[in-house]
């Protein structure tokens, strides 16, 4: 019997280094796999705030609009506007009054923009007292790249959804046109657009 217990103790102390060995093994495992994942920073956020600053002032506003819309016309009226556009307070956005007399007289349209610098996003709103009763439009969203911005929001036209899309074009090295500006609707979520209202900013003397 005492050789028996002696040949186990040696048979266990030689075990130990193997036990050790293992348990330090499995220990650098586990703090391996508890590490923290690296993880990519943020993209930062371009500062647009300021893109909308070429439209502050007062415009003569040249416009092109189809005279009837997602039924497949190529008929343009034309007309003249006159805009108004002056920052809001606080550097939330901006905002302009769009008059002319072609929709009725006395026709105002006022567009709200709000800018939020977390996303890097506009917002932008529409209200006018020729249909507007007490409500504003959705927002069409977006940002520039460049000199272009592309914004589009959702809405309803003839009583059916449609998705709005505004494109804003700064043209710094016109002579005569500041920016262009043109609406467009599609009936089957942008894989079409229809272009139905454009119009162009005038520079002074044209």
């Amino acid at each position: 019997m005492n050789a028996d217990r002696t040949q186990k103790r040696i048979s266990i102390r030689g075990l130990r280094p193997l036990i050790v060995a293992a348990l330090l093994a499995a220990a650098s495992a586990a703090g391996h796999a508890a590490a923290p994942v690296a993880t990519a920073p943020a993209a930062a956020v371009r500062d647009g705030s300021h893109d909308f600053d070429f439209l502050y002032g007062r415009w003569k506003m040249h416009n092109r609009r189809l005279k009837q819309r997602m039924v497949g016309s190529h008929e343009w009226v034309e007309f003249d506007s006159y805009d108004e556009a002056r920052p809001l307070v606080g550097g939330m956005g901006n905002e302009d009054e769009y008059r002319t007399d072609f929709f009725k007289k006395d026709f105002v349209g006022l567009t709200i923009r709000l800018y939020d610098p977390r996303t890097g996003l506009w917002s932008i709103y529409w209200v006018d007292n020729l249909t507007m009763q007490g409500t504003m439009l959705p927002p069409e969203v977006g940002t520039f790249e460049g000199n272009r911005g592309v914004f589009e929001g959702p809405d309803t036209f003839d009583g059916k959804p449609i998705t709005v899309r505004y494109i804003w074009t700064v043209t710094p090295d016109d002579p005569k046109v500041a920016a262009h500006w043109e609406q467009a609707f599609s009936a089957d979520g942008g894989k079409t657009w229809e272009t139905n209202f454009m119009n162009d900013l005038l520079r002074e003397g044209h």
